[in-house]
């Protein structure tokens, strides 16, 4: 095998080392004008790669891009530590629903991170955001200290910046897509420098940017992340837009479903007290039925159905329908009302969930079934109500849908996580719930069903079950929106510029938690085309409605696709 050496230069300070291997070169220049450090270059004499060892800073970008397989780079990452931010959790949990997740403290943190960026020719993070972001560009704009330059760019792919850095999973998207985490390092922390932008910046508000709506008249069904995307897109445009929300308040789960320890209510009300500034017409109170659609699609030139996926799903155990038995959505909105109040446990009795038993001998044991993110916010929401919080959920820890942080943060704030464990059975006395009976589970992989075990099942007193294993959406809909929820699995053989850009080359680094996140990324591009597509005459859908339960940045970066989608058909009725 010939081996084309790159000089010796400064190879001893780094001890990284790049080999070339010429017989399988084929001199296509995908190396060379991927390489963020210009390490990579053409020898024009024999028209295969060389590089420069000096340059290199062991990114793997060449090593994940080539399609030959002939580069190897050894040695470690040349990269500063990132900075990282500890929750600030409270001395008195208590009623307390401060903010916990700081953002970065001040311009030299920001500066000392963004300089960690790379500024890659092709950026594997921008693929791996749902909203595709223009990352680099913010970043770059943070290094010159141009908040509002930062702000520009991030505004042509999102109107939540704001909230998509809190509440965003980074290391399954654009951090677990950055070419850091893709070489198995720490990735740039680009949810804390769109957090800095935001924090050190207000979100500009929607602005008249075209004439392309004028004349249009837009309903929206759902207030939430895709209804708020949509209606900015629309009313930047010059539509007439009205939003019909079945609640009191409109947000949908940023509102209900995010607690205030992780998402301020100052900064999940923001979108919407700009978009009413803007002219946006809301109706609160307004529930819109499948058989209203008709009626609706009369009423205005398109429709957008961005409602949530609102019905939790409920495990099927005897005992199930026992009093101090009910769901996230319900035990989330009616707790938020108690903290406001600077109530209890005991106070949510009065607002219609009845733990068997309130006293002063013992805090109430609230059981949560579920441990994904949404179990972890009612069980430390639990917990500020004064109560113990078990969380169980049937996965493996190694497949469970949770982010580390908030497992982390949960687990420090008192939460007892039991991993491989379900419930067999709820008993009660009086109609009340009194104790479930939970098993052992085994998992041998991802995507497969976990096996109850016959043996270890013990006996736990509860006194409130809150099911938190995920929600559906509402089937009377499904003869409007055939074929939906969309499955997010890209079919047949990737994109040539996906392929290219190397991030699939690397399925699972551990910074991701292994999650294959350039194949995730890939499948929410089902979605996004998905939303540009009219179901029928007239009528779109994005977000949960469209592909199920989806996350924030991905249902808002939906409801700005099916906008423009409108904007281009100029639909009439």
């Amino acid at each position: 095998m010939t081996l084309l050496e790159a000089p010796e230069k400064t190879t001893t300070a780094t001890r990284l080392h790049v080999t070339v291997l010429t017989d399988r070169c084929a001199g296509c220049q995908e190396c060379v004008i991927r390489c963020p450090t210009a390490a990579l270059a053409m020898d024009t004499r024999r028209w295969v790669a060389e590089a420069d060892d000096a340059l290199c800073v062991g990114c793997r970008q060449c090593v994940r891009t080539c399609p030959f397989s002939a580069i190897d780079v050894d040695g470690p990452l040349v990269v500063t530590e990132r900075v990282e931010r500890s929750p600030s959790h409270p001395a008195a949990l208590l009623g307390d629903i401060g903010e916990i997740r700081p953002g970065l403290p001040d311009w030299a943190a920001a500066l000392a991170e963004a300089d960690r960026c790379l500024n890659c020719p092709d950026p594997t993070c921008v693929r791996g955001c749902p909203a595709h972001n223009d990352i680099p560009g913010f970043i770059q704009a943070i290094k010159g200290r141009d908040l509002d330059a930062a702000h520009a760019v991030l505004r042509r792919t999102s109107v939540l910046p704001d909230v998509c850095s809190r509440v965003c999973d980074q290391s399954a998207q654009c951090e677990g897509a950055c070419t850091w985490s893709l070489a198995g390092g720490k990735p740039v922390a680009i949810g804390a420098l769109e957090r800095f932008i935001c924090d050190n910046a207000a979100v500009p508000a929607p602005a008249r940017r075209s004439q392309d709506g004028g004349g249009l008249s837009v309903g929206i069904v759902g207030s939430g992340p895709a209804a708020i995307g949509a209606a900015w897109e629309l009313v930047e445009a010059g539509a007439s837009v009205t939003v019909y929300e079945k609640d009191a308040q409109p947000g949908g789960l940023l509102v209900w479903g995010i607690p205030d320890f992780t998402l301020p209510q100052a900064v999940a009300g923001r979108p919407w007290e700009q978009l009413l500034a803007a002219g946006v017409e809301l109706r609160c109170g307004s529930e819109v039925r499948a058989e209203d659609l008709d009626r609706l699609l009369d009423s205005h030139d398109a429709v957008v159905l961005a409602h949530g996926a609102g019905l939790p799903l409920r495990l099927p155990v005897p005992g199930a329908d026992l009093t101090g038995v009910t769901d996230a959505t319900t035990f989330l909105q009616r707790a938020r009302l108690a903290l406001e109040r600077g109530g209890s446990v005991a106070s949510l009795i009065e607002l219609g969930i009845e733990p068997a038993r309130v006293t002063n001998a013992h805090a109430p044991r609230v059981i949560v079934l579920g441990a994904g993110n949404t179990g972890m916010d009612v069980a430390r929401t639990a917990r500020r109500l004064g109560a113990e919080a078990v969380c169980v959920d049937w996965f493996d820890r190694r497949f469970a849908l949770v982010r580390p942080d908030e497992l982390a943060e949960a687990r420090a704030e008192g939460v007892d996580v039991r991993f491989s464990t379900t419930v067999l059975r709820l008993e009660g006395e009086d109609g009340h719930i009194r104790r479930a009976r939970l098993a052992r589970t085994h998992q041998h992989q991802a995507g497969k069903r976990p096996k109850v075990l016959s043996r270890g099942a013990e006996w736990l007193p509860v006194d409130l079950v809150v099911m938190a294993m995920g929600y559906r959406i509402d089937p009377a809909f499904s003869p409007a929106l055939p074929g939906a929820p969309l499955r997010r699995q890209a079919k047949g053989l990737a994109d040539r510029r996906w392929m290219a850009s190397g991030i699939l080359a690397n399925p699972a680094s551990e910074f991701a938690q292994h999650n294959p996140v350039g194949r995730l990324a890939l499948g929410r591009e089902v979605g996004l085309t998905a939303a540009t597509v009219p179901f029928g005459p007239r009528l779109w859908a994005a977000g949960d409605a469209l592909v199920g339960p989806s996350t924030v940045v991905e249902s808002m970066a939906q409801g700005r696709r099916a906008a423009r989608a409108i904007l281009l058909a100029r639909p009439t009725r």
